[in-house]
Parts: C-alpha cells; sequence; structure tokens
C-alpha cells in the first residue's frame, strides 16, 4: 500500500490535529476568566483568516492576535459581563415581585436579554473583523444583528445546538474540550463573513498578521 501524505485522510487528520491545538491554547488563555473578550476576538480573527488562507498556522496567528486585540479585548469583555449581570439581575428581581406593576419592566428586561444576546453574538466578531473605537464597536454591535437578521438567527441557532449536544450528549463534553469551541466558532465565522458582505463593512479591515505556511500549528 502506498502512503500519500496527501491524501484526503491525512489532510483532514492534519487540520484536526491543528484545531485541537487550537482549541486548547484558546482555552488556556480562558482561564483567567476576564480574558475573555481578547481571546474571543483573537479566535474570530484567527478564523477569518483560516477562511482566506488554509494553510494560517493557528496557533501562532492566536497568539499575535491576542496580543493585539487584548486592552480593546478586556474592556469590552468586562462592559459585556456587566451587562449581562444586570439583565440576569433585572429579570430575577422582576420576575420574583408578586405584582401586576411588575409585568411592563419584566417584558422590557426580556427585550433588554434579546439585545444583550445579539450584542454578545457580533461584539468581538465585529472587533476581529474592523477597526473601530470602543464605542462604535458597541454601537455597531447593538445596531447590525436588526440589519443582518437572517445571519443573527442563524447564529443564535448554532449556538443553541452546540448548547443542547453538550448538554444531552456526554460524548459531545469531551469533543467540545478537544477542539469543539473552534469548530462551532469556525461555523459562525463563515455565518459572519457571509453577513459582512451581504450588509455591508463598517470600518477600515483589520490588517492580517499572519505568514502563510504548509505546515505547522
Amino acid at each position: 500500500m502506498k502512503f500519500n501524505i496527501d491524501g484526503p485522510f491525512w489532510r483532514f487528520m492534519g487540520t484536526l490535529v491543528r484545531f485541537v491545538a487550537l482549541n486548547i491554547v484558546y482555552l488556556i488563555t480562558l482561564i483567567p476568566i476576564v480574558t475573555y473578550g481578547p481571546a474571543q476576538a483573537a479566535l474570530y480573527g484567527t478564523l477569518f483568516a483560516y477562511d482566506q488562507h488554509d494553510d494560517v498556522r493557528l496557533v501562532r496567528e492566536y497568539l499575535r492576535r491576542f496580543k493585539r486585540e487584548f486592552k480593546q479585548g478586556i474592556v469590552s469583555g468586562l462592559l459585556l459581563l456587566v451587562l449581562i449581570l444586570a439583565v440576569i439581575f433585572g429579570l430575577s428581581f422582576w420576575n420574583a415581585w408578586d405584582a401586576d406593576s411588575a409585568y411592563v419592566p419584566l417584558v422590557l428586561m426580556l427585550c433588554g436579554a434579546v439585545v444583550t444576546v445579539m450584542i454578545y453574538e457580533f461584539l468581538f466578531p465585529i472587533q476581529a473583523r474592523f477597526v473601530n473605537p470602543i464605542r462604535r464597536q458597541w454601537v455597531l454591535a447593538a445596531t447590525f444583528p436588526w440589519r443582518a437578521f437572517p445571519c443573527a438567527l442563524l447564529l443564535v441557532g448554532i449556538d443553541v445546538v452546540a448548547l443542547a449536544l453538550t448538554y444531552f450528549v456526554p460524548f459531545v463534553r469531551v469533543m467540545m474540550l478537544l477542539f469543539g469551541f473552534c469548530w462551532v466558532a469556525y461555523a459562525k465565522s463563515l455565518l459572519l463573513l457571509w453577513g459582512f458582505r451581504k450588509y455591508g463593512g463598517y470600518g477600515e479591515i483589520e490588517h492580517p498578521t499572519y505568514v502563510n505556511a504548509n505546515s505547522g500549528l
């Protein structure tokens, strides 16, 4: 039997190893928790680059982007955390308030939760793709989903399916730890790039940091 390293099986295995390495590095950079913002921006930026050049060294590209997105990502990540906690507190408070007067604020908090989910879906991809100050990045993350509503729904759908499979299927939990986070993000990155092309760009596209290579992580 002739051993062909360029065959489809070995190319797939090589890609799988690269995604496993990227997934592990991504999870390591999430350990401080406050680094969630730069980690997400770096992951999406790396996968945007991979979509254009599939020979990019994923781990090196991720680490470059993590460093570049660090300051802005930290600020946006903390702001997003505050927003999420405020929405959770508001929902819990008004849901526990046993009075007719609680219905209106509860509905408003539910609307706020929907807006927060949309911001979460687009905030860091917009940071990864375009050069914008933090204020404009947030404005775009809050308004773009409603313009690109089909894209936003599909992104939420991917997250819901991934969470459901992870919760109900133990084997999927292992796959998520190995490479699943990156593969879910990659599926979402393809939708995001489609959405950015279809509904327009929002700022100067960030300059690439990658150096193409035929092999390596």
